[in-house]
């Protein structure tokens, strides 16, 4: 299986910090975000691409050339943050390269976690159904800006809204997706009809009443080092020891599913 992996924002709110450069290749503790993703992400992928936009294309070639894990890099041809693809046209550019005849697993390179991926891909072997990976949140205002999602018995999307005005429930997804063949052709379908292009979690709105979607619950860290505030959580929960974070109360600060690439 493949993992496509989206980097083709701006990071406009980090560039204080970063300067002119993409958020994968902020530094964490004396490593990338994206090599510390990609840990994770090699044991359960035979390959993995990477989409970013043309203006920081040359910063990833750089980084490729001393990277450990192969990584094959296209770029989306945006050179502004006002002619940027939005993460799900990104994907779709991807897709339209290496073609939609297999599953894959899509993420988001701001996207910190620590522990495995194993899980959900026994339950994609199990269920055969596209995989969504969900967290309890507590805090119902920041569930305000996430895609919130309401379950069935057996763990089921039954439905996706995205950064709803009233959450529903207390279950936030999180933009880790394990996609079949059927549910990236109907990325094309969603996008020629007018379907928003940023978050994936729009896309996933209409996938879940189309498709079956199932949830998997993640029992690991995760941070989106989108601003500047998960960016200085993922530092100290970093440098207190990749082992013990995840107890630290800095695991429910995981990611929006917002347009953060």
């Amino acid at each position: 299986m493949r993992a496509l992996i989206l980097a083709g924002g701006y990071g406009t709110r980090m560039q204080g910090i970063l300067g002119d450069k993409p958020k994968a290749l902020a530094d964490i503790q004396g490593e990338t975000v994206i090599d510390r993703l990609l840990r994770v992400i090699q044991p359960q992928v035979s390959e993995i691409s990477l989409i970013s936009n043309a203006r920081y294309f040359s910063a990833f070639q750089d980084w490729q050339r001393l990277a450990s894990i192969k990584v094959s890099l296209f770029q989306n041809e945006s050179t502004h943050p006002g002619d940027r693809l939005g993460a799900l046209g990104d994907l779709q550019r991807l897709l339209s390269l290496l073609g939609t005849d297999e599953p894959a697993l899509v993420l988001a390179s701001d996207t910190l976690l620590t522990g495995s991926l194993a899980g959900m891909f026994e339950q994609f072997g199990t269920s055969s159904a596209t995989q969504l990976a969900i967290r309890h949140n507590p805090d119902r205002q920041d569930q305000k800006r996430r895609g919130v999602v309401r379950l069935s018995k057996d763990n089921f999307v039954k439905e996706f809204v995205e950064k709803p005005v009233q959450p529903a429930t207390d279950i936030a997804a999180c933009p880790i997706y394990l996609m079949t063949a059927a549910a990236l052709q109907g990325l094309s379908s969603y996008l020629l009809a007018g379907g928003a292009r940023d978050a994936p979690g729009s896309y996933f709105s209409v996938l879940c009443q189309q498709q079956p979607v199932q949830g998997w619950w993640v029992s690991n860290l995760l941070f989106d080092v989108g601003n500047p505030d998960s960016y200085q959580a993922a530092q100290a929960a970093a440098e207190v020891s990749s082992d013990r974070v995840a107890d630290s109360p800095l695991a429910h600060r995981g990611p929006a599913d917002e347009p953060s690439v």
